[in-house]
């Protein structure tokens, strides 16, 4: 009676390795079939927060067209804002996910499309912002009173362009700190000029964070 109920206990032991192998080699395959639109697995820091800045030409249209992303960096507690131009970039314009970018209903952006941009940049982003060149040319306006001028082939040369103005509104905020965003009439903007996927009071947080007192933000904005 014990030898059978050995025996059992092996059969039901082997029967179960076999069953791990075979879960294990197949999820191992499905990983490696989705391997090329995975996120980038990398842990999340408190000290640092990376936000997707795209800008399109008419957010209010059904599939709006990509002029330019930026990442947008922020680090704390140093605190320090930085934007890096992605799109369009002389280096791997033709691997950029062009072709994934597409909006929701509810105007949200593609994950897939997310997922690409993260594998092409090695890095997560947490959250992204989507605003169209009205709301760029009314940020502008209202803290530096320049008008956002782009040359009719929005892609040729855009980041030169933007760098510009961006450099200026990054400017604006290290001289204003929290003031800054209080001179922004954003019923103006939002919704149909702006979305985001950051949450208000994550972006409160942020603000105060870029805001203190005893340490000025500094504000660095890369380009071509």
């Amino acid at each position: 009676m014990r030898k059978i109920f050995l025996i059992l206990s092996i059969l039901a032991f082997l029967s179960c390795l076999a069953a791990g192998i075979f879960i294990a080699q197949k999820s191992l395959g499905t990983d490696n079939q989705q391997g090329n639109i995975q996120e980038i697995a990398r842990p999340s820091s408190p000290h640092q927060q990376n936000i997707l800045w795209i800008h399109v030409d008419q957010l209010e249209k059904d599939q709006p067209e990509l002029i330019s992303v930026w990442g947008l960096i922020l680090y704390f507690p140093e605190p320090k804002i930085i934007l890096q131009p992605i799109y369009p970039s002389p280096i791997g314009r033709d691997s950029f996910p062009l072709a994934d970018f597409k909006l929701t209903k509810a105007k949200n952006l593609n994950s897939r499309f997310l997922q690409r941009v993260a594998l092409q940049t090695q890095m997560n982003w947490d959250n992204y912002i989507l605003i169209d060149h009205q709301a760029l040319s009314f940020f502008t306006a209202e803290l530096t009173t320049d008008e956002v001028i782009f040359p009719p082939n929005q892609t040729d040369g855009v980041i030169t362009i933007e760098r510009a103005y961006l450099s200026r509104l990054c400017d604006r905020f290290v001289e204003l700190e929290e003031s800054a965003f209080q001179q922004i009439q954003w019923r103006h903007i939002i919704p149909d000029h702006w979305h985001s996927n950051l949450p208000f009071d994550e972006a409160i947080l942020h603000l105060e964070k870029l805001t203190y007192p005893q340490n000025p933000a500094k504000c660095e904005v890369f380009g071509e």
